[in-house]
């Protein structure tokens, strides 16, 4: 078994990692399979406040975060700022914020990160998560029209990179203007295909709502988005199987996902990676 760099992760949907918690023997098996792959449970603000809102679940929470290498990651925002950063070269900085070890060496380690689970800071992240996603079904139904279908009518896979392209200055001009502006002089220089975390959010959305003409029928369809802006800097995704679809379709047609295997709930069976 190789010792933990905590520099690899591997990212889990928030109720597959209820399920691990839930059951000693995936416990076992995911400290095994991150171990023997120098992989780290890594873990988003937005997905700790989701486990966090199930009270009952806090003390296997708490054994499964300190029995496997455990880190949470930098939230979305810092992610963007570091690509804006990086560009036109690709985001390569650490995606480790603060590695859920080190708690172990405080007094009151384990005590403190109950507190976390039980804060008012990550209720009101969960209170913003919720509120976003009754706002988005919304906001979907009315800004969907402003990217029209080609012409038979329908939307086709290769509109997919422009509606991207899209969101991605949409993105940066609300946060960072200023960068945006300086490209104004030659927009050659500007390489929209650098920003990861937002384009695998905007593939999601065409893929789901716009190619597939889904209509988003639960908050939690909404709420998935927010995990999105991680897993392109993960080597391992595991996620619900209408999710690991999804994602393996832009992975097949897109470069966004190159570096990431993704799986389903199934691997929990086989531990089969790479």
């Amino acid at each position: 078994m190789t010792p933990f760099t905590f520099s690899r992760f591997a990212y889990f949907d928030t109720n597959i990692i209820s399920d691990i918690a839930k059951n000693r023997s995936f416990r076992d098996s995911l400290y095994a399979f991150l171990g023997e792959h120098d992989l780290t449970l890594g873990l988003s603000t937005g997905q700790v406040a989701e486990l966090a809102a199930a009270q009952k679940l806090h003390s296997s929470l708490v054994d499964l975060f300190f029995s496997v290498p455990t880190a949470f990651l930098k939230t979305w925002d810092v992610i963007i700022a570091e690509e804006v950063e990086s560009h036109p070269q690709r985001r390569t900085q650490p995606l480790l914020m603060y590695s859920v070890k080190a708690m172990l060496l405080e007094d009151g380690g384990i005590g403190k990160l109950y507190e976390f689970l039980s804060s008012e800071q990550l209720a009101d992240v969960r209170r913003q998560q919720l509120l976003f996603a009754q706002q988005m079904g919304a906001r979907h139904a009315h800004l969907k029209g402003n990217f029209p279908p080609t012409k038979s009518g329908k939307y086709v896979r290769k509109q997919s990179n422009e509606f991207a392209d899209i969101q991605v200055m949409q993105w940066l001009v609300g946060d960072h203007r200023g960068f945006l502006e300086a490209m104004r002089a030659d927009i050659s220089a500007f390489h929209p295909e650098v920003f990861l975390s937002i384009r695998l959010y905007a593939h999601v959305l065409f893929y789901k709502y716009y190619l597939g003409n889904r209509e988003p029928r639960k908050l939690s369809d909404f709420g998935d988005l927010g995990h999105l802006f991680y897993i392109p800097y993960c080597e391992l995704a595991v996620m619900e199987r209408d999710q690991c679809n999804v994602l393996n379709q832009i992975k097949c047609n897109h470069d966004i996902l190159e570096g990431t295997s993704i799986k389903n709930i199934d691997f929990l069976a086989q531990w089969d990676w790479p």
